[in-house]
């Protein structure tokens, strides 16, 4: 499944696009490889994308992205 994912640039802060195909990946499970099944949704990007801004490489299409929440910060609570 192909999509469009938008990547913040460490670097400048610049939100960039990045081309990107929807992949499950199934980590190994050493206990018993035929009862659990648990697949990971990742992201693997279908050209090498750079910021638009500042020109650094922020995907390649050898590496696999994985989509994390944030941590809730304290100043993000409303008390």
């Amino acid at each position: 499944m192909k999509t469009n994912l938008r990547m913040r640039c460490s670097n400048c802060g610049h939100w960039n696009r990045v081309a990107v195909a929807k992949v499950f990946i199934q980590p190994p499970n050493p206990i018993d490889p035929d009862k659990v099944k648990v697949l990971i949704p990742m992201y693997e990007p279908q050209e090498v994308t750079k910021c638009d801004k500042c020109g650094k490489v922020l995907a390649e299409p050898n590496d696999l992205i994985k989509v994390v929440r944030r941590p809730k910060q304290k100043s993000d609570i409303l008390l």
